[in-house]
């Protein structure tokens, strides 16, 4: 079958939402303005729009009238609290909130990859499902959707998204079949003590030098874990306390996250952690209590998805469509709809030409190459349309 291909207003289109998005960041949960702009321009593209089951995000369906594959197509459009310091010309207009992992441009080349199969819905098969997604940047918003129900009134036979990866090579196209990221676990540590004269007070029941203990042997609990070569992962990412400069304060909370890639390891860390705890209480006389707040399963890809994703991306980009070597320590709760159906999220090189590093994601200085999203509209819409029309059961 003939792929079907965005006209050059489509790719005009998907930067100018992609910057509309960028401008106007919603973190999760808050996506208000928008899911109902998403919505509107679905509506514009005469397609069908069904009820969204979580308050925030989209949902909406393609039938082209012929047999084939129900594919369901997802993009995640929630941003962070983060103030940008990018420099972009569009920069954020809402004061400490940033489009700072590339959703805006993921949400602009789904609905790029919505205008094109509705243009082509002529010469395709089989239909397509539309989700934009609230709320991944705390892994909630996938599990919020399957469980209000709207899978079921679907057949839904594969599923396809794609992550910017800044990383990588504007325009290249990477995925693995089998486990390509790890599972997620984000976690609060309160360690709680009686509290002191910061001139006073030493090592017993201070809870400041317990958790530079803790941080400092925070490593151990996922020492030696490793899949095909790849290590868990740990870190922290802020420290709270109500404490000052001549004020040891009496609690103080940890806030990380754990990146483990099977079940197993994920018990095993989990508990070293809770050993570290406890040796963290009784060196420093305090208590602490570890609080689960949220997470995500690893991300599996379907080895046959996956292999038509690559195949099209071959056809359509070269050698620039290319296997991932090894699993990433990052996480997505995308995984949540590809262990109920089988897919593939493979990841858009979009590194700007001009960076000396490649910019970090989650960064305040976060940016990505326009040009990449031509490249993800066409290899998103290329795979959806080639396997509505060719997996047959």
């Amino acid at each position: 079958m003939e792929l079907p291909q965005p006209s050059p207003a489509t790719l005009a289109e998907v930067i100018e939402n992609r910057r509309h998005f960028h401008r106007h960041p919603e973190v999760s949960w808050s996506e208000t303005s928008t899911s109902q702009y998403i919505r509107d321009r679905l509506q514009d593209l005469g397609l069908r729009l069904d009820e969204c089951p979580t308050p925030t995000g989209a949902v909406a369906f393609l039938d082209t009238g012929r047999p084939g594959r129900t594919v369901l197509l997802r993009a995640d459009i929630d941003a962070l609290p983060i103030l940008e310091e990018s420099g972009v010309e569009f920069g954020s207009e809402a004061e400490g909130r940033m489009h700072a992992c590339g959703h805006d441009a993921h949400a602009a080349i789904m609905l790029g990859v919505a205008r094109t199969l509705a243009e082509s819905a002529a010469g395709l098969s089989g239909s397509f499902l539309f989700v934009f997604q609230p709320a991944e940047e705390i892994v909630a918003g996938a599990r919020e959707m399957i469980a209000g129900g709207f899978l079921d009134r679907y057949q839904l036979d594969a599923c396809l998204g794609l992550h910017t990866w800044a990383p990588g090579d504007s325009g290249f196209v990477l995925a693995r079949p089998g486990l390509q990221w790890s599972g997620s676990d984000a976690y609060d540590i309160e360690l709680v003590g009686p509290g002191g004269h910061g001139g006073v007070i030493k090592r017993a029941g201070n809870v400041i030098a317990a958790q530079a203990f803790l941080l400092e042997r925070l490593h151990s609990v996922v020492e030696g874990l490793e899949y095909e070569g790849v290590q868990c992962h740990t870190t922290v990412g802020d420290i709270q306390t109500d404490g000052a400069w001549n004020v040891v304060p009496r609690r103080l909370v940890v806030k990380g996250s754990l990146r483990c890639f099977t079940p197993e390891m994920r018990a095993e860390s989990l508990q070293r952690l809770r050993d570290l705890l406890l040796e963290t209480d009784t060196e420093f006389e305090i208590r602490s209590e570890l609080k689960l707040v949220h997470g995500t399963i690893p991300l599996f890809n379907d080895p046959n998805v996956t292999r038509t994703v690559l195949g099209v991306g071959a056809e359509l980009i070269g050698e620039k469509a290319q296997h991932l070597g090894r699993p990433l320590t990052v996480s997505d709760d995308m995984a949540e709809f590809l262990t109920r159906i089988p897919g593939c999220y493979f990841m858009l090189g979009c590194r700007p030409p001009d960076a000396e590093t490649p910019p970090a994601h989650h960064s305040p200085t976060f940016r990505i190459d326009e040009d990449a999203l031509a490249t993800g509209v066409r290899v998103l819409a290329g795979s959806a349309a080639r396997i509505a029309a060719e997996f047959r059961s």
